[in-house]
């Protein structure tokens, strides 16, 4: 048995081991032997690990010393955590933590409201919209970046046109803005469509405008966002197309990525 770590003791020496060390040595012996030299905590030990658990400001870090991560305190027993929870500083912690989190859900509440009611907005507005049958002028150009030397599409689009008063929301209030999409053939009844590409180009009440596209990969470049006031659109929407409200003009362009005959050629 040994007792060089007891008091009084000196290296190299048999120190002098008192009853209460003594029961103790015996104590982890037997335990060993029960155990088969694997590590089996202390009931007490248990019991202050289900406490951690249980509380969400409490843990125990790298060296097994407690921590209160909202008070950022060190604490080296249970009973110095007991402490200081019941004390002032982790009281008023817990409370202004307690009215920061209210605030940010009922700001985040409010805002999921305002959203929902404007997309309840929307879709009134566009349940009351009637198809004029009017066809937009629209124009159409092929581009090239001169960077990469991609080729692109470039599409104009004019919806200032003459309609009923019925047909478009002029309460200012809600904006509908056109839509462009990639559809394939295979969405197309028409069984002749199928392997083909289409741009269709939507803005309630008129008419969709349908541009048959190159088989080629889009590519949105490197360029910044059109038009930044596009919340909730997707990537395609975002960053290739620009809608002037004044004018009632709609732009689209993007660019095709490049076959390896064509990057030869170029």
């Amino acid at each position: 048995m040994n007792y060089a770590e007891g008091v009084g003791s000196k290296k190299g020496g048999g120190g002098i081991a008192s009853e209460s060390l003594f029961k103790l040595q015996r104590r982890k012996e037997v335990e060993s032997l029960l155990s088969k030299g694997e590590e089996v905590p202390y009931t007490f030990q248990d019991e202050q690990d289900d406490q951690v658990r249980t509380n969400p400001y409490i843990y125990k870090n790298h060296s097994g010393k407690l921590v209160c991560k909202l008070c950022n305190t060190m604490h080296m027993s249970w009973s110095s955590v007991e402490r200081h929870l019941g004390g002032k500083k982790h009281g008023l912690n817990v409370l202004r933590r307690g009215i920061s989190i209210e605030k940010s859900s009922r700001g985040k509440e409010g805002q999921a409201t305002q959203d929902f009611q404007r997309q309840q907005k929307i879709i009134e507005a566009k349940q009351s919209l009637k198809n004029n049958g009017v066809v937009p002028v629209s124009k159409v150009a092929t581009v090239k970046d001169p960077k990469t030397g991609s080729v692109g599409l470039a599409v104009q689009v004019n919806y200032n046109i003459e309609t009923k008063k019925n047909d478009i929301d002029e309460s200012g209030k809600i904006d509908i803005l056109p839509l462009i999409r990639i559809i394939s053939g295979l969405e197309l009844s028409d069984a002749k469509q199928k392997g083909k590409k289409f741009l269709v180009i939507a803005y309630e009440p008129f008419e969709n405008i349908a541009i048959e596209l190159p088989p080629n990969e889009i590519i949105f470049g490197e360029n910044e966002e059109m038009d930044t006031d596009k919340d909730g659109l997707d990537e395609l929407n975002r960053k290739c197309t620009f809608w002037d409200a004044v004018s009632k003009m709609y732009y689209v362009q993007f660019f095709f990525k490049q076959t390896e005959e064509g990057q030869a050629a170029t």
